[in-house]
């Protein structure tokens, strides 16, 4: 590992410790907007950080719990029955607190891993895409797809663009979007890929955005996590996007948990 490596892995962890201030911290992080390798450790160290941080407390906790067992265990001095009851109540309720600890932590540790699920991540990051709002006289340019979209009638959107031989690029994210409230994800998938290579294939970016990103959230529901994962990295590390602020560490480190187990 190089000088350059070992000093970027320090200001890593300073700008995690809070010590980075001024224009120190805005080169720091203009540099983690550019490169995405190196929000990657951003993420990773984190990730680590809240790991260690939760081993930690049940270390410390099983610790108690030992130190109390040896106790309990070491020679028996002869005592006054009263302080005796007394020690072996105290003793007692130490262990009974310490083990509701032990069980408490390894609770919560357990729990935040193994109830995370596709259905949750996507639910918790997932909104229905609103068109902006018609104004006067606009209603007979919508065309019938939008229209049905608009009155929230998925089905009809998917039927009429179906029915339809040509569809806008619109239309075809309405009816992508229709698809994912429908909860047809392999449907919704294929016409959220057909949005982006048609808006490519145009030179255009008129649904991209859009597509990439509710994609990203249909390949989570789809438990496709590789794929969600490159577009989700695609859309944070692109300042510009609509929906760079959506894609926040803590959804690319939930989806990588699912992934792991």
């Amino acid at each position: 590992m190089d000088n350059s490596t070992n000093n970027m892995n320090e200001k890593l962890v300073q700008y995690l410790d809070g010590e980075l201030a001024g224009a120190e911290k805005e080169d720091f992080e203009h540099e983690l907007a550019m490169n995405k390798s190196l929000q990657d450790e951003l993420d990773s160290l984190k990730a680590t950080r809240e790991a260690v941080k939760m081993f930690g407390l049940q270390q410390k906790v099983s610790g108690v719990h030992q130190q109390m067992m040896q106790e309990m265990q070491a020679p028996v001095k002869k005592m006054n029955p009263i302080v005796i009851g007394s020690n072996r109540r105290i003793i007692r309720y130490s262990i009974a607190i310490a083990a509701s600890v032990v069980l408490i932590v390894g609770s919560i540790i357990g729990y935040n891993f193994y109830s995370l699920s596709s259905d949750k991540v996507f639910a918790s990051n997932y909104h229905s895409y609103e068109l902006s709002t018609l104004r006067d006289g606009d209603t007979l340019q919508v065309s019938m797809v939008e229209k049905a979209y608009r009155d929230t009638n998925y089905k009809k959107v998917v039927e009429l663009h179906s029915l339809i031989g040509s569809n806008s690029i619109k239309e075809t994210f309405l009816a992508a979007m229709s698809y994912v409230e429908l909860g047809n994800n392999t449907k919704a998938i294929d016409e959220f890929k057909k949005v982006i290579a048609e808006d490519e294939t145009a030179n255009t970016n008129l649904f991209k955005d859009e597509a990439e990103y509710y994609l990203a959230l249909t390949y989570i529901s789809n438990k496709d996590y590789d794929f969600a994962l490159e577009l989700l990295r695609k859309t944070r590390d692109n300042p510009n996007n609509p929906y760079h602020k959506k894609v926040t560490g803590k959804l690319i480190r939930q989806v990588k948990m699912l992934k792991w187990r």
